[in-house]
This record gives C-alpha cells, structure tokens and sequence, in this order.
C-alpha cells in the first residue's frame, strides 16, 4: 500500500475552527444521519452532483485508500461554505463525541482540493444510497439499504500522519493486553500468523486464535479493544456491527491476530500491527511509522 507523508498544518483556519464548534447532533439515531445526509445532497446543484454521484452498485464504495490521492466525487474546494457546515453535520451524526472530535481533527492532515465528497444513488427515504466523505487517513462511509436489511458497515479508514496522541486510548488498552497474554498464547498467535498479511485492510484468513482461547484477562481486554473502536460512532451505527458480529457467531467466533511486540507506544518507537475480526468483520491497527498510523473498520455478511 502506497504511503504518502503530509507535514501537519501549524495554522488553523478561522473556517475550520467555526467548523470544528458546530455543535454536536444529539445522537437521535440514524433517521437523524440519513436526514442530514440527504439534506446535504439536495443543496448540491445540477454541476456539483454530476461531479458528486455514482451508481449505488459501483465497486469504488468498497476501496480503501488511506493516502490523499485524486478520489471520484467532488473535492472540497466545489463546496460552498454551507455545504462544507453540512459535512461536518453529517459526521456528527454518525460518530459520538469521542469520534467527532477524533476525525474532524484528522481532516486537517488534508487541502481542501484532496477531501471528497461522494454518493453513492441518491440519496431518499426509501431506495437505497450510499454516502461517503474519502481523505488522508479518513474514510467514512454510511450505507442506507431502504427496506433490506443492512448486510454491511464501511469500509471505515481512521488514523493519522501525524497522529501524535489522537488514538492513544486505544493504544494503553492494546499495551495492557499484550501484557495479559502468556508467552504460550503469543506463541499460538505467532505461529498462526505465518504466510497472513499484516497490512491494514487485509482479509483475516487464517491468522490469530479466537478470542475464547485466551486467558481470562486477555480475552476482556480484547472485547474492550474492539469496542474502543465502535466507540467512534453512534449508538445506531454501533448496532450495525453488532448486529455483524451477533449474525457471523457473537464475540466467541472473533480472533486475535498480532505482529510485532505491543511493549511500547508508536511515539516512542513502537511498530506493530493487531486485528480483531472473522471472514465478516475486520478491526485492525497498522503502525506505518512513529506518528503514522492506519487503521480499518469493516464489516459485510455474505447473502
């Protein structure tokens, strides 16, 4: 996966800041998301979703591209000044404050010209559409299926270059339960890891031991780890992936895989990869460098 390094702006724009204070959307559910987002696609003219709109069943809803590179959809610098407002009103819906407060910052890693905005059908209370803003190191997607029941979640891409201590929450918890897990179960997972990919993104084929193999201790700190992540979002997006996990087995048929030691933070030098998941769900961590970070949320049922 190509890596693009971006030097994180010193100066913070009067706009962004205006942005960044909107208030947050009480978490009135995904009838408040979809409302926003489709509010957000009716303020666009004939010129700006020509640019903006592609086919529901177009495969580019699925890519996961974490560098600022050239996207379909309509860069930020098309958007009025209102509709970039609506943007982070639609994040605000699908995120909790902790997430809010978490991506928004990752925009700013971004120009304007690199931050997409993208839908995917139109967007209507009853047929389905797709909505996704696409930068560096954030990705958000939010799928709405009408009448059908929702199979998917994502692909969401987070993460940061700089990412400094954005994510450190998440990354004590990884510390301790590495700590937790005996030298017999790094062991087990080392060995099972062999011939796996460690990229971020990638599939869980045969890699890790299920989470119900572990010790006691680990095995809390593991769910904990994997419900860190969920905690980015809303009450109602949350459910969707627990729905996943629920419909593929329950946390029981989750696995851990880890490469590299989790001894020490990636600021202070630290380089290892983990991931949480099963052939339906992915959770993962890449360190791609001190202060670089991927990480990948996903989920899809088959038919």
């Amino acid at each position: 996966m190509r890596k693009t390094t971006l030097l994180g702006f010193t100066v913070v724009t009067i706009a962004t800041v205006a942005l960044m204070g909107r208030p947050r959307i009480a978490d009135a559910g995904d009838d408040a998301l979809r409302a926003s987002a489709v509010k957000l696609f009716r303020s666009l003219n004939d010129e700006q979703k020509k640019q903006a709109v592609l086919e529901f069943s177009d495969k580019e809803r699925y890519k996961e591209v974490f560098p600022a590179a050239k996207r379909p959809g309509i860069p930020y610098s098309k958007l009025t000044a209102e509709q970039k407002a609506m943007i982070v009103d639609v994040i605000k819906s699908m995120t909790s404050e902790y997430g809010a407060q978490r991506c928004l910052e990752v925009t700013k890693e971004t120009p304007e010209g690199s931050r997409y905005l993208t839908f995917f059908g139109e967007p209507s209370d009853k047929k389905p559409f797709a909505w996704r803003v696409g930068m560096h190191h954030l990705t958000l997607v939010f799928a709405e299926f009408g009448s059908e029941k929702t199979n998917e979640f994502g692909p969401l891409l987070l993460g940061g270059n700089p990412a400094k201590t954005l994510w450190h929450e998440e990354e004590k918890i990884a510390l301790a339960l590495f700590a937790a897990l005996s030298p017999e179960e790094i062991k087990k997972i080392t060995e099972a890891n062999k011939g796996t990919s460690q990229g971020s993104g990638a599939a869980m084929g045969k890699a890790g031991v299920k989470l119900s193999d572990l010790n006691e201790k680990a095995r809390k700190l593991a769910v904990s780890l994997f419900e860190k992540r969920l905690a980015i979002f809303a009450a109602d997006r949350r459910k969707v992936v627990d729905d996943i996990v629920k419909r593929d087995g329950g946390s029981e048929n989750l696995r851990l895989a880890i490469w590299g030691a989790i001894t020490k933070g990636h600021l202070d030098g630290g380089n290892y990869h983990w991931r949480i998941g099963s052939e339906a769900i992915i959770c993962d961590w890449q360190t791609a460098g001190k202060n670089h970070l991927h990480m990948t949320l996903r989920g899809r049922l088959k038919n």
